[in-house]
């Protein structure tokens, strides 16, 4: 095979230019040569592979965790799964329609300190909610709140930027 390389005519150019260059110049082009093998070997191989390797392990040590906490909580996922409840279902303080969803978040909203311009109803088991030139920090808790306590969902979001800083006007869709 080296052969019928040699055997080419561009090859055969580039292997009398080579022959014709003095001796230091071979050497250099020659370490040149091999450096660039060499980088080309790292970055088209060996980093990849090793960046494959790295993530594959991490993906298994997230499943070791995830099946040991699985096996540590089986009791209350079976009886979550026979209740046909999910994770929203088994919190006490969740809305049954928009009604309750509605006074959730107008209760919920007062308790944080930030005052509701503006919300209306937003079909079924949905609320749409306008607030004006508030805190963002208040708002980013109180969302989380809703979240974490309640299992509200944020169905659409749009925040703008209010004159002071790091307040915000602010336009939702929260969903149960």
């Amino acid at each position: 095979m080296l052969t019928k390389l040699k055997e080419q005519p561009s090859v055969g150019k580039l292997i009398a230019q080579y022959d014709q260059l003095p001796k230091r110049d071979q050497q250099a082009l020659t370490v040149l040569g091999i450096a660039v093998l060499l980088g080309i070997l790292y970055f088209a191989v060996w980093s990849p592979v090793t960046k494959f390797h790295d993530q594959a392990a991490a993906s298994k040590e997230n499943a070791v965790e995830l099946a040991a906490w699985m096996q540590s909580n089986e009791p209350a996922i079976r009886r979550l799964g026979n209740s046909g409840a999910g994770p929203a279902a088994a919190s006490a303080d969740v809305p049954a329609d928009g009604r309750a969803l509605m006074g959730l978040v107008t209760r919920s909203a007062r308790e944080s300190g930030l005052t509701l311009q503006r919300f209306e109803p937003s079909g079924e088991g949905a609320i749409r909610v306008w607030l004006e030139a508030v805190p963002y920090s208040e708002v980013a808790a109180w969302l989380e709140m809703l979240n974490g306590r309640h299992g509200v969902a944020i169905d659409q979001a749009a925040l703008d930027r209010a004159g002071e800083p790091g307040r915000v006007s602010v336009r939702l869709t929260l969903a149960i």
